[in-house]
């Protein structure tokens, strides 16, 4: 493998918010990983459109400056000091926010990083990084296979989640608004519905049998004011057998009347993939977090999430998800901000070893 101390500095370019609407290309020089960390050369990255938009936003507002993107996979051209169990040749996937960022050459975290199977494509392995976020929430609702679930919100975060559910074996149906949105869920034989289906009087259940003995429990994926989705699905939820549950993973905002007729029911937020996410200490292996009961660290979830992708349970390639080349990257923002029926887009590398070094 490639020590550290003997990795030249390569060329590379990232994308960036810098005060505009639209991320700008940066041009700069990576050299070689520190310890705990690992270079790598990527082949694909993908938008989580809810979190680089929200920080575009913020930039244009504010003036600040974010390297843009977390979910990358490529190759690993160097390896820094006390980063155990990777070698230079190996395909990776790679998270972490301003590090794992959309650019060619990128520094990792070794702890937020895990090796591909042979077999699994890196188009389809760069998903299982957004994915990991879905079995985290997933783990936060102490989801079982008699529970019966409802996603709202069909955007890519959304389809993880009910794909990770829906391995579990709890019944599961997604919604959304838009219809087009639905596509990829019945592309991924999910059950699907546009529109309001938490009501009163029918929802998932009145159209697919009775309900199971377990609990309900609703994941909240969207995104704006959610006051009247949160209110539907406690009343949703609380008629059936077992602890009613909702479980915010989106950026959303929702007023809440907490009264005795909302009756017991669990209401969760699931942040981000794990425990160690966002330590730097952890990621590079200088310390060790311990996760809660039922939980994973966000080593650990990345290593399940790739694990639901190799095996099939999640499919990234029924997701509908277009492959743009790197250099036109900026443009996919203002189609995203349109919320098109495609839920995100990859952006596509140069293959490795094609770019020169200082």
């Amino acid at each position: 493998m490639t020590s550290a101390h003997r990795a030249p500095a390569v060329n590379a370019r990232r994308l960036v918010a810098d005060g505009q609407a639209l991320p700008s290309t940066e041009e700069l020089r990576v050299g070689a990983p520190a310890r705990g960390e690992l270079r790598i050369r990527a082949a694909y990255s993908m938008v989580s459109p809810g979190t680089e938009l929200h920080y575009l936003d913020r930039s244009a507002r504010t003036g600040e400056r974010f390297p843009l993107g977390y979910c990358s996979s490529g190759v690993v051209d160097a390896v820094g000091p006390d980063a155990p169990g990777f070698a230079q040749g190996d395909r990776v996937i790679a998270m972490s926010w301003g590090e794992a960022v959309h650019g060619d050459v990128i520094t990792v975290p070794y702890r937020l990083c895990k090796r591909v199977p042979d077999g699994t494509d890196l188009a389809d392995a760069v998903v299982a990084n957004l994915a990991a976020t879905a079995v985290h929430a997933v783990d936060r609702a102490e989801l079982s296979a008699e529970d019966e679930t409802v996603v709202v919100g069909a955007g890519m975060v959304g389809l993880l989640v009910a794909q990770v559910a829906a391995a579990r074996g709890s019944r599961t149906t997604i919604t959304d608004v838009r219809p087009a949105r639905l596509r990829a869920a019945a592309e991924l034989g999910l059950a699907a519905r546009d529109g309001g289906v938490l009501t009163e009087d029918g929802g998932p259940s009145s159209a697919a049998g009775p309900s199971p003995a377990g609990g309900r429990c609703v994941f909240l994926c969207g995104a704006g004011d959610a006051s009247a989705t949160v209110a539907d699905a406690a009343r949703w939820a609380a008629r059936a057998p077992g602890r009613p549950r909702l479980v915010g993973v989106g950026r959303f905002a929702a007023h809440i009347d907490f009264s005795v007729e909302l009756g017991n029911l669990d209401i969760r937020y699931a942040a981000r993939c794990g425990a160690g996410y966002r330590d730097p200490s952890y990621a590079r292996g200088l310390t060790d977090v311990t996760a809660p009961p039922g939980e994973g660290t966000v080593t650990e979830n990345l290593g399940r999430a790739l694990g639901l992708v190799s095996s099939g349970h999640v499919r990234a390639d029924r997701m509908g998800l277009p492959r743009l080349p790197f250099q036109g990257a900026a443009s996919a923002y203002t189609e995203l901000r349109e919320r098109p029926a495609h839920p995100t887009v990859l952006f596509v590398y140069e293959p490795p070893g094609t770019e020169d070094t200082w």
